[in-house]
């Protein structure tokens, strides 16, 4: 969840506050669906918009580390350029101890 002027990002929280923990579950298990349809084997964001139903919808794939990710870093306990290194270097998620 971020706030945002002039298309910048001003202020990130993580996690989302006020998301219901089912909107939450399904957000990401599209995301995950969409990482297993493309073998997507990197680091990256998969954004989505929540309308004010709780409905979400796709935006984008962002295949890269973004500016944002100390604080995913944060909330994960993971640190997002060492696992993208090893995994490069062909460990997998599990030799990380990263489950989804």
């Amino acid at each position: 969840c971020s706030v945002q002027r002039r298309h910048q990002k001003v202020v990130e929280i993580a996690p989302a506050i006020g998301l219901p923990d089912d909107l939450r579950a399904k957000i990401h298990a599209d995301a995950v669906k969409i990482a297993k349809a493309t073998n997507y084997r990197a680091a990256g964001t998969v954004e989505f918009l929540v309308d004010q139903e709780g409905k979400h919808y796709f935006i984008e794939v962002n295949p890269r580390i973004q500016v944002e990710h100390t604080i995913t870093e944060e909330v994960t306990g993971v640190d997002l350029v060492q696992a993208q290194i090893r995994i490069a270097a062909g460990a997998t998620l599990k030799d990380l101890g990263i489950t989804q």
